[in-house]
């Protein structure tokens, strides 16, 4: 697998960045800078030559239009990502976002980054290496041609919503998983499950308490935890009550494919 050179922009001390830096780390050579000015500086000196940009956007307008462009100007052929954080979750609907430009939420960065900076240094077609003019619907249908690999065992699913969970139940019986539901606030009792998937909301009270009570139940099997676009604290809230791995709704199958075959991996590597 070849290195790939990466540029990373922004105060990405921010805890909500720190677990993206860290994945970045270990793709290749990565320069980090504070801000747009010092990121043209350093291409316009050669200090680096970059596949990728990342651009961490703490909050709406903290990068404009015109530093996008003044940096896709100093390294037309590297890929220019937006790694957004919390603040940045209505920017699409109230805001004005970059144009032609890949916008990555903060919680969705790990799997995303695995699979995609992955397929770019292997050589393979990625979504991230499609032209900036491409759609979010073509990044979506190259995606789709990624199968998981098939998993064996039973899966349990806890969630208030029908719908949900027979969504859920669906996706994970397609790579090959048996799943049962624990319909809240009585679930059945289960046993034998290797993983299971809390869909939440907010992980406080009485969600936070069913939370821990699923994963004392079923350790030391994995559980997941889906939340609504979680801040920072939401997120750790729901790591210390016992969850392997929080991802955000609305959610996409290969993050949760990527998830769940990560913490199944952790789970078999540990001493019994």
């Amino acid at each position: 697998m070849s290195e790939i050179s990466i540029l990373l922009v922004g105060h990405t001390d921010r805890s909500e960045f720190c677990r993206a830096r860290t994945a970045l780390e270990a793709r290749g050579p990565l320069v980090c800078v504070p801000d747009m000015e010092s990121a043209v500086a350093a291409l316009q000196s050669g200090q680096i030559t970059p596949d990728v940009i990342v651009a961490a956007q703490s909050y709406p307008a903290e990068f404009s239009h015109e530093a996008i462009d003044r940096l896709r100007r100093a390294a037309p052929l590297g890929q220019v990502l937006g790694l957004m954080g919390s603040w940045c979750e209505g920017e699409a609907r109230t805001g004005r976002p970059w144009p032609a430009a890949i916008r990555v939420y903060w919680h969705q960065w790990l799997p995303r980054c695995d699979q995609e900076l992955g397929r770019l240094g292997r050589g393979q077609c990625s979504a991230w290496g499609l032209p900036m003019t491409a759609s979010d619907e073509e990044r979506l249908l190259l995606a789709a041609d990624q199968q998981p690999t098939r998993l064996e065992g039973l899966i349990a699913i806890h969630s208030r919503s029908c719908e949900m969970g027979d969504w859920l139940s669906a996706a994970l019986r397609s790579r090959g998983c048996s799943t049962v539901w624990l319909r809240p606030p009585r679930p059945a009792r289960v046993a034998g499950a290797m993983a299971a998937v809390f869909d939440g909301s907010d992980c406080r009270g009485r969600e936070l308490d069913e939370l821990k009570h699923l994963c004392g139940a079923l350790a030391p099997a994995p559980v997941i935890t889906l939340l609504d676009f979680p801040r920072i604290e939401e997120h750790d809230r729901a790591l210390h009550a016992g969850a392997a791995a929080v991802l955000s709704k609305p959610l996409q199958l290969d993050d949760l494919d990527w998830q769940l075959d990560r913490v199944l991996a952790a789970d078999s590597d540990r001493p019994s």
